[in-house]
């Protein structure tokens, strides 16, 4: 019988504390990637939105729909098609207006309209807000499409 010698596996002290700096870095890694998941996410669940069609880009005739949801939404995309589109402000510094802004606008300020059109937006495009899906975008094509979508929702349903 021949004797086997095993060498003892190399032990750790306890494992020292993070720094803030440290902490801080972990934090931003995990949020870079928890960023990097949803972003990938939302273009999987948009791949379906058509972006190029023409009747999407053009805003609709000003008296085309009769419900007051749809009026505000048709509104906010006739705003963005003449004052331009932003993401990250409300507004920025040309005027242009993003969608919550542009809908507010359209609605004559914060209420229960503004409200109903933003759920109503927000039912469309499937996202968790108004704010950050619009703030997912690269230009203003799919958020006039989606305005125009949700202003045909509105109408349909009678909102």
């Amino acid at each position: 019988m021949t004797a086997t010698r095993t060498a003892a596996a190399p032990t750790r002290g306890a494992a020292s504390a993070l720094t803030l700096d440290e902490r801080l870095a972990l934090a931003h890694h995990e949020m870079d990637d928890r960023l990097a998941t949803r972003s990938a996410a939302w273009a999987v669940d948009t791949a379906h939105i058509p972006l190029d069609a023409p009747e999407l880009l053009a805003p609709a005739p000003v008296s085309s729909y009769s419900t007051p949801v749809a009026a505000v939404l048709q509104e906010a995309h006739r705003l963005i098609a003449d004052r331009g589109w932003c993401r990250r402000w409300l507004t920025d510094e040309t005027g242009a207006l993003c969608l919550l802004a542009a809908i507010r606008t359209a609605a004559g300020g914060e209420g229960p309209l503004a409200d109903q059109a933003e759920a109503v937006l927000l039912e469309v495009i499937g996202g968790d807000s108004v704010a950050r899906w619009n703030h997912g975008q690269t230009g203003p094509r799919a958020a006039l499409a989606a305005l125009d979508r949700a202003a045909r929702h509105a109408d349909r349903h009678g909102i």
